[in-house]
């Protein structure tokens, strides 16, 4: 299963679509947001796909943006920190502006991988058996090239894409 992965998209809804453009010429089924979405008109490009969407500290109307995506169906969720399994492997999902819950998660050692965004930085990490990997932002200030990352689940691999 190929899954995109994407953060602080900050309402910058060129790069959302290209993103999603771009994800899906990969193959993409499912995509993993970590967060900053900032508002729930957003969520609207996301119709048609699976998304899991862990809260921001940017969100300004919180509960309208997971309203939002629970009305997309298609077993999309979302909350502050979110656990999946895919194709076997446990996956964590969340903002990361939250820095004790975010080491907690990777120390743990529950989870294959733990995705995380706010830093607004790429990261692509092993810490013990867990693989932290923070996929760049696609809006506000980032500090490097807008950027999101594919897992393929089978290979394990993490495949950084800048715009």
């Amino acid at each position: 299963m190929i899954i995109a992965v994407l953060s602080d998209t900050h309402d910058n809804r060129t790069a959302i679509r290209k993103t999603i453009e771009l994800a899906r010429a990969r193959g993409a089924e499912e995509i993993l947001h970590c967060g900053d979405m900032t508002s729930a008109s957003s969520v609207a490009l996301f119709r048609g796909w699976t998304l899991q969407y862990a809260s921001g500290n940017m969100d300004r109307d919180g509960g309208e943006i997971r309203a939002a995506v629970d009305r997309l169906g298609t077993g999309s969720s979302s909350g502050r920190e979110i656990e999946l399994k895919r194709d076997g492997l446990s996956v964590a999902l969340m903002h990361g502006h939250r820095a004790d819950r975010l080491s907690a998660a990777i120390l743990s050692g529950n989870y294959d991988f733990v995705f995380h965004g706010h830093t607004h930085r790429r990261r692509d990490e092993r810490i013990g058996r867990t693989r932290v990997v923070n996929p760049g932002a696609l809006g506000s200030a980032a500090t490097e090239s807008y950027s999101f990352c594919v897992l393929d689940t089978a290979s394990k691999e993490i495949e950084f894409i800048e715009l």
